[in-house]
């Protein structure tokens, strides 16, 4: 059971980014995130915009 989960968590969920059109990884450890919980954002925009993850 335990190797399903750790499955599950590592599969790449690509998006693209509503501001750059760049493709990337959502479930990656990193800044990317939904903006108002709806558009995609990828690490770098998230970054240079300043938004940030809710935790």
């Amino acid at each position: 059971m335990e190797e399903k989960k750790e499955k599950k968590e590592t599969l790449e969920k690509i998006e693209i980014c509503y501001t750059c059109l760049q493709e990337f990884d959502m479930n990656k450890e990193d800044l990317s995130h939904y903006h108002y919980d709806k558009f995609p954002m990828c690490d770098y925009c998230s970054q240079f915009y300043g938004f940030y993850k809710k935790d």
